[in-house]
């Protein structure tokens, strides 16, 4: 298990954190692969957003499942030690559950019981490739939930969590423990911790320049080619508007 100590720049202020809560993730993957993240590396295609209508953002705290055979679940930790369940201890609000579970539909992570605790510890939210039971009860826990869809299944059957904050490969894509994941109606992000200072500034600025691109666009009726994608010149006209 990995203890996440960061200096202040890999972590994100409050004040930084609800700015980036109202720019959609389309406009974080823009910043990103502006500065040679192609969309590959940082974006999750088949995650769908479990109770629509949600944006989360926080750091990941990271499980990693594998798949089931019985050795497997006798040298994990069991009960309260069990990956998973070091994992709800180590999180609390700002922080997010993302759990590699083998890109399975019917690979239950869990359901009204087990994540009652991430209620009762103020998570964010959780982020799977798995699927998720019991939302019946769960969309009324306040979490933002993600993954590949709702199950009955039992997913003991399928995988065995193994481990807490490793690297881990989610829908294809990296998360390393402290990376922030950004999620919403349109898919999930995750932005990688080093980075995470430079690209929130940056993405908070271009979600303010769409909007203003969008009013100039309608004020002067003109076709989006004018000022969309914004190049060099653009950002030069909207930085001295702002002055």
């Amino acid at each position: 298990m990995t203890i996440i100590n960061d200096t202040p720049a890999h972590v994100l202020d409050q004040s930084t954190i609800n700015k980036l809560k109202n720019v959609n993730t389309t406009a974080i993957i823009d910043v990103l692969a502006r500065n040679n993240y192609d969309p590959r590396y940082i974006y999750m295609p088949n995650i769908k957003s479990m109770n629509p209508g949600k944006r989360i953002i926080g750091r990941a705290i990271t499980v990693r499942f594998v798949p089931a055979r019985p050795d497997a679940m006798i040298e994990k930790p069991t009960g309260e030690e069990s990956p998973e369940y070091a994992a709800f201890e180590l999180a609390g609000p700002g922080d997010i559950i993302v759990m590699e579970s083998m890109r399975n539909k019917i690979m239950s992570i869990g359901g009204d019981i087990k994540f009652l605790r991430l209620k009762q510890r103020k998570v964010e939210g959780l982020i799977c490739d798995g699927g998720i039971r019991d939302m019946h009860t769960v969309k009324d826990y306040g979490l933002g939930l993600w993954g590949y869809g709702k199950t009955s299944n039992l997913g003991t059957k399928i995988g065995t969590p193994y481990s807490t904050n490793d690297s881990i490969n989610v829908d294809g894509v990296l998360v390393r423990p402290g990376d922030y994941m950004v999620a919403d109606d349109d898919g999930v992000v995750v932005i990688p911790r080093k980075i995470v200072k430079n690209i929130a500034i940056k993405a908070i600025e271009y979600d303010d320049l769409e909007e203003w691109i969008r009013k100039k666009l309608d004020k002067e009726n003109l076709t989006p080619g004018k000022y969309y994608p914004p190049d060099d010149e653009v950002m030069k006209i909207y930085r001295q508007s702002k002055k």
